[in-house]
């Protein structure tokens, strides 16, 4: 059963074809400690990634500012995955191995095996019933006797298995399935960026790459056909024996035999031949697998197909890289008398795809060279506008609307061989070579996206709420996400600011997310630290981020 010990593995490890867009989700300390709020209240070098209009709404105070370097990681299992795949693997799998492990002392293998040579033993005292070979015929049926006991013994060692083979095929089966297209997804970021605030002319350089990969694994129909074929074989075998009811006709044939009375050949036959249904017993039908039509029970054993069988359940992953080089320019305008930023934020992207994907028993490791051989390269030009409005007596309240990636861009991922499969006439057609196995590609979309936002501002303490407008549709296999936030700062000297956040995915319940951070900005110099994680279970999804910096 060696391979199918990999499944443990394969499970373990996860513990990862439309059209798609990935959600609004900038990387940087302040924003994520604040709830990725943002779009009314990021301060100077982090406007690009939020409003280029907020670029001129800095104080006329404010000189430059820089961020470099700024990183952060957001991991998610949104159907707890991986504590699934964990208790799966943790209990359920060993249970199913140790049924049919060759290393494992008492298997159901070794049931099965036991059964088939007390029926060849049984078999050979019965042929020997006539033949003179110094035993008395007390002695040969005791012999009779002995080899059915031990028959019956063997075949209720395998009947009282089959309770435990049907438990654990349909515990394995129930809940392979049951966490079979879950999603697993994450993401890096990393970014830098050099503004130069101004109400009459802004500009900010920026220098932004992400990573965000949506995995899963699948159960194939072939794999469960196969396991739970287990038990179903099992059980034919054992009602096969039952049906003969050999035990009652040898206890007849020995009585016979011990008076004297030796049977006639009608009747060595009917009973050789019962005992060899046994003996030899074969599946009467075939079960569709990953390596064709198989039978569980071959000759009285486990088959070699069985024993070592051929999964086909996998592992995908899709994945899309976009580094963004970006050039933000604002300034400030009146409009029927209200002074009102706008910001464009012209950009050159490069994005990338990759699509991976590999059988669970695949005894490769992954390779570098593996994920590349999917990857596909573009080019493009887009475009975020934003603008914002200060309002209240003092001017502490803003508002801010900014649209993202408006030129939008779709982009395809190829087609993925399995790593693992083998070489197989997938089509049934002779005419075409044999190949191996391919999941079909699909297409990414940076699909424009539009975010609101309100603050205010003080001296001593800033608050800031996010909407998303629209819901953003998944990069593969998780959920859509349509964000709402709010965040809070508490500024202490301008020295050490203190920060907490929520957001919610309005898409799905049960996405909430708290998060919290600081940072020290002694002398303009800052460096920020934030983390935010699911409040009911940090599994869930959790992320961090740091970032340095200097502000003049």
């Amino acid at each position: 059963m060696t391979k199918r010990s990999l499944l443990a593995v394969a499970i373990a490890t996860l513990g990862i074809q439309s059209v798609q867009a990935a959600p609004f989700l900038p990387m940087d300390a302040r924003g994520l400690a604040m709830g990725n709020t943002g779009v009314a209240s990021a301060k100077r070098a982090h406007a690009p990634a939020y409003n280029p209009s907020l670029l001129s709404q800095a104080s006329e105070d404010d000189d430059f500012a820089l961020i470099f370097p700024q990183v952060g990681v957001n991991l998610a299992d949104e159907e707890e995955l991986v504590d699934s795949a964990q208790d799966i693997n943790d209990d359920i799998v060993p249970r199913f191995e140790d049924l049919f492990d060759d290393g494992q002392a008492g298997n159901f293998s070794d049931n099965v095996e036991a059964l088939a040579n007390a029926a060849d033993a049984l078999a050979s005292q019965i042929a020997n019933i006539g033949v003179n070979d110094g035993r008395t015929n007390l002695q040969k049926a005791d012999d009779l006797r002995a080899a059915a006991n031990s028959f019956d013994t063997n075949l209720n060692s395998v009947n009282n298995r089959l309770a435990e083979v049907n438990t654990v095929t349909s515990d394995l089966t129930k809940s392979l399935n049951s966490i079979s297209g879950d999603p697993l997804r994450g993401r890096l970021g990393i970014g830098a960026a050099l503004a130069i605030p101004s109400k009459s002319f802004a500009a900010a350089l920026s220098l932004s790459g992400d990573v965000t990969f949506s995995g899963r694994a699948f159960f194939t129909q072939e794999d469960q056909n196969l396991i739970n074929a287990y038990g179903q074989a099992a059980s034919g075998y054992v009602q096969t024996a039952l049906n003969e009811n050999i035990s009652d006709q040898i206890n007849t044939i020995a009585q016979n035999v011990e008076n004297g009375a030796m049977p006639n050949a009608s009747q060595i036959t009917a009973i050789t031949n019962s005992v060899d249904q046994v003996a030899n017993y074969t599946s009467p039908d075939t079960v569709t697998t990953a390596a064709g039509d198989i039978r569980i029970f071959n000759n009285g054993e486990l088959s070699a197909e069985a024993k070592d069988a051929d999964l086909n359940s996998q592992v995908q992953v899709v994945a899309v890289a976009v580094a963004e080089l970006a050039l933000s320019f604002s300034r400030e305008f009146e409009i029927y008398g209200e002074n009102v930023a706008i910001g464009i934020t012209p950009k050159l992207q490069k994005v990338s795809t990759l699509h991976y994907a590999s059988e669970m028993d695949n005894e490769d490791d992954i390779e570098t060279d593996d994920i590349e051989d999917s990857r596909e390269d573009y080019s493009k030009v887009n475009l975020d506008i934003g603008a914002s409005y200060r309002f209240g007596s003092e001017g502490n309240w803003m508002i801010g609307l900014v649209g993202k990636n408006l030129l939008g861009g779709e982009f395809d991922y190829a087609d993925a061989e399995v790593k693992g499969s083998p070489v197989r006439d997938y089509d049934n057609n002779p005419a075409t070579p044999a190949t191996p196995l391919y999941l079909k590609g699909g297409s990414i979309a940076l699909d424009p996206q539009y975010r609101a936002g309100v603050s205010y501002n003080s001296d001593w303490f800033n608050i800031a709420a996010d909407i998303d407008l629209t819901e953003n549709d998944p990069v593969a296999f998780e959920n859509p996400t349509q964000y709402a936030a709010i965040g809070a700062e508490l500024d202490i000297f301008s020295t050490l600011q203190l920060r907490l956040g929520y957001r919610t995915n309005m898409s799905v319940a049960d996405a909430d997310m708290v998060s919290v951070g600081f940072g020290l900005s002694p002398f303009g110099i800052h460096l920020d630290i934030a983390a935010m994680a699911n409040p009911s279970d940090p599994e869930k999804e959790a992320g961090v981020a740091l970032e340095t910096g200097f502000y003049f």
